[in-house]
């Protein structure tokens, strides 16, 4: 289990461009600061669309989800779930394209995220 110690290493491994942006706060003890970096990062990579590498952190905060402790979960949950939502999906081809990236772990976070936030507009 990851806990939230953990997660700002666990990004720098798969993540090698975040390790700069991670440590210009004291991240390790600040596991929302960190997936609110993290999140920015990833959002950034996908109205770029650098595909590619934002299914890899896409794939990293599944897997973060999946494997972390209570503290991880409610950080993907609170902060990089609604951030991913808030990304203007374009056309029906982005649209398709991004939601294939999602990794099942989040997607229905993810769904959930944009049917509220829709609901309250």
């Amino acid at each position: 289990m990851i806990n939230q110690y953990e997660v700002p290493a666990y990004i720098e491994d798969h993540i090698p461009a975040l390790k700069k942006a991670l440590h210009q706060f004291p991240a390790i003890f600040h596991v929302y600061d960190t997936v609110g970096c993290f999140s920015e990062y990833t959002g950034r990579q996908l109205r770029e669309q650098n595909y590619a590498i934002a299914g890899k952190c896409l794939q990293v905060a599944g897997r973060l989800y999946e494997k972390g402790n209570e503290v991880v979960k409610g950080a993907i949950t609170r902060v990089f779930v609604p951030a991913l939502s808030q990304i203007p999906l374009g056309d029906a081809l982005s649209r398709i394209r991004i939601y294939s990236l999602i990794p099942d772990a989040i997607y229905g976070l993810y769904i959930q995220q944009q049917l509220s936030s829709h609901g309250n507009r």
